[in-house]
């Protein structure tokens, strides 16, 4: 035998001695009362952990090297998020990491197609050894739509070739949401060659299906797709319910179906669910918590805890095929959090492999150093500062295409309005109308790309906001009232190298927060990044926005795969028929 067999042996010797009473625990945690995922139940109970996982569940274990006396307070499995893009909270995997972990998060299925959008495959292996050796384990999809469309302009492309090729990649779980559906239903072969080599790999595929649904979804799930995080409505999720998808329920910062999808949780249908963030912005992961404030808002809305506790940790696990992990039972990792009660879901206590790596709302665990590579900065690349006249709007004579903003989704309505016209054609916008400019700039190439619109809902009077957070290829997205405002926005961001910006009416910068991780993140402490982003929503808010978060809502206006109507730097794009207006 060779000598990582031996050591392996070695481990499960040392384990079978702890469960056979022989010897003591590495760490014994004791009068605790354990969730248990697999029964429903609730035991009082002590459990043994011997090198990292557990060897043993039981009142009669009572020695350990370490040990924790946990006062009747609740053992739960470590939560684990389903579908988090790591890029939409503006932290770096290991800043992320340290306030995941003091939260019970032990595990993140994570999507970096926001990075693949900018820096392709390098991005996507950046954010892997980012990951590695932190007190929460970041686990990856492959991002499948790199670029998401072709109606838009990435700055990169990962072709089924570089798919299969990170496939096999440590840590790597699955092909990531499937959001080119309609290239999918209609046979792409460059799609469906991204679906095989996952299949081939024995890992799953997730999906990205708002609305599909009749023989179009039919078809969608013929292809090998298994998830989908996107239900606007119950009824929608019944449909996919009934045809084997699971559900991930959404509960992010710009968009949650929690409300409305928790009532289909009962326990038939309970094993088809899982929690994910998609979106969470660092700011609220700081004062409302992860999975731990999910898990509170859930049981405040009338749902079984014991049920929740279970789609947050073993239906991941086993839908990812992590099966060492999502329960509390010999041969698990010791990966698990302490709950003070299953209300407020206060987290007392989070082990990691077997090790305490947060007490108490304080990390414990270390956060080993990364050194950021050239290549994730200066991303962002323009032709030319960008003047006033390129934000001039003419339109023929009838009724003009507006993006209608819908609080809370990210769903779009499709708004046709009369909008008053000067002589020349230009609109003239009242901001009193509730309607603002909008604008897609190209960043990645230097191609002097620009796409003007209008939109409806983001509610500013004065000045403008841009972003080089726009998915989901992530090219500048600008609205505003003024040309000069707007104008000022963007090459402000420009000189940033990404992030947000918010200027006046006359192109003064009232509030700025810098991403220029790839123009998406930043390396700074989430509470630097946290206190920027409430100087910038003040500002917003100053500037007569009434969003709660303006940024994301903005970010997600130029995504042409959800519905209705959205703009990208090469035109305002009708997702319903597919077509550039």
């Amino acid at each position: 035998m060779d000598n990582n067999t031996l050591t392996a042996i070695d481990r499960i010797l040392r384990r079978l001695a702890v469960a056979k009473g022989e010897k003591p625990a590495d760490l014994l945690l004791k009068n605790g009362r354990l969730v248990n995922v697999f029964s429903s139940e609730i035991i009082e109970t002590n459990l043994a952990v011997q090198d990292g996982v557990i060897a043993a569940v039981g009142g009669e274990y009572s020695s350990g090297n370490e040990v924790i006396d946990l006062g009747g307070s609740y053992l739960a499995p470590g939560l684990i998020d389903a579908h988090l893009h790591i890029e939409s909270t503006l932290l770096f995997p290991p800043e992320l990491a340290r306030i995941l972990a003091v939260h019970g998060t032990t595990c993140v299925i994570n999507d970096p197609h926001e990075i693949a959008n900018v820096l392709g495959v390098e991005g996507v292996r950046m954010m892997l050894a980012a990951a590695g050796g932190l007190p929460c384990d970041f686990f990856s999809t492959v991002p499948s739509c790199v670029p998401a469309t072709s109606m838009e302009t990435a700055g990169a492309e990962v072709t089924a070739a570089q798919v299969a090729d990170l496939l096999k990649q440590p840590r790597v779980v699955g092909l990531g949401e499937m959001m080119n559906y309609p290239g999918l239903i209609e046979g792409d072969e460059e799609v469906l060659a991204k679906i095989i080599f996952a299949l081939k790999e024995g890992t799953v595929v997730d999906g990205h299906a708002p609305s599909v649904s009749g023989p179009d979804l039919q078809a969608y799930l013929s292809a090998g797709i298994t998830t989908d995080h996107e239900c606007l409505t119950a009824a929608e999720a019944v449909e996919k319910l009934r045809s084997g998808m699971k559900i991930i329920i959404r509960h992010g910062s710009a968009s949650s179906s929690l409300e409305e999808l928790l009532p289909l949780v009962n326990q038939a249908t309970v094993d088809a669910f899982m929690f994910g963030s998609d979106d969470r912005e660092a700011g609220e992961l700081l004062s409302g918590g992860h999975l731990d404030g999910l898990l509170k808002t859930a049981v405040s809305l009338g749902a079984d805890p014991l049920q929740m506790i279970r789609i947050s940790t073993l239906n991941a696990a086993r839908h990812y095929r992590l099966y060492n992990r999502g329960a509390l039972a010999p041969a698990y990792l010791a990966d698990l959090v302490v709950f003070k009660d299953l209300r407020d879901f206060e987290v007392e206590l989070v082990v990691k492999n077997g090790r305490v790596a947060a007490r108490d709302g304080k990390l414990t665990a270390e956060i080993p150093p990364y050194t950021l590579p050239p290549a994730a900065l200066h991303s962002v690349k323009l032709a030319r500062e960008v003047v006033e006249a390129d934000f001039a709007l003419e339109l023929p004579e009838g009724k003009a295409a507006v993006i209608g903003v819908i609080p809370g989704q990210l769903v779009t309505e499709k708004l046709m309005l009369d909008l008053p016209r000067d002589k020349s054609g230009a609109v003239n916008v009242d901001p009193g109308s509730g309607i603002n400019k909008i604008a897609v700039v190209e960043r990645h190439k230097a191609s002097g790309r620009l796409a003007v619109g209008l939109v409806k809902g983001i509610g500013l009077n004065e000045g403008a906001l841009a972003s080089s957070v726009a998915h989901d290829s992530h090219n500048i997205l600008v609205t505003g009232v003024e040309e000069i405002a707007m104008a000022a926005a963007v090459n402000e961001l420009a000189r940033m190298g990404g992030g947000f910006v918010a200027v006046d009416e006359i192109g003064s910068v009232k509030a700025s927060l810098p991403l220029p991780v790839a123009g998406l993140m930043s390396a700074e402490p989430a509470e630097t990044v946290a206190t920027g982003m409430e100087k910038i929503l003040g500002a917003a808010r100053e500037l007569g926005t009434q969003l709660p978060q303006p940024f994301l809502t903005l970010s997600f206006l130029a995504l042409p795969v959800i519905p209705s109507l959205k703009i990208t730097d090469r035109g305002l794009f009708d997702v319903d028929n597919f077509k550039f207006l």
